[in-house]
């Protein structure tokens, strides 16, 4: 089973994943960096410390994917 890493980019800050997870397919790697960024993100944007969260998904040591959260406020 591939073991998938999940490094995270929040306004600035890298937080690099160092164990992993392991997971059937790449599929189930995407909703766990969806999961993970969104609980980040929900977390940094109610407290203002961030305006953008990214999840860099590593495959075994090489790049997957990138999911990236921002959060934009116009004002009316």
């Amino acid at each position: 089973m591939p073991r998938f890493h999940f490094d995270i980019h929040e306004n600035g800050r890298f937080i690099p994943d160092e164990h992993g997870q392991d997971f059937v397919n790449v599929e189930g790697a995407r909703k766990e960096a969806v999961l993970t960024g969104a609980s980040i993100a929900r977390d940094a944007f109610v407290a203002g410390s961030a305006h953008q969260v990214v999840v860099d998904v590593r495959k075994e040591g090489s790049p997957c994917m990138t999911i990236s959260i921002t959060l934009a406020v116009e004002p009316a």
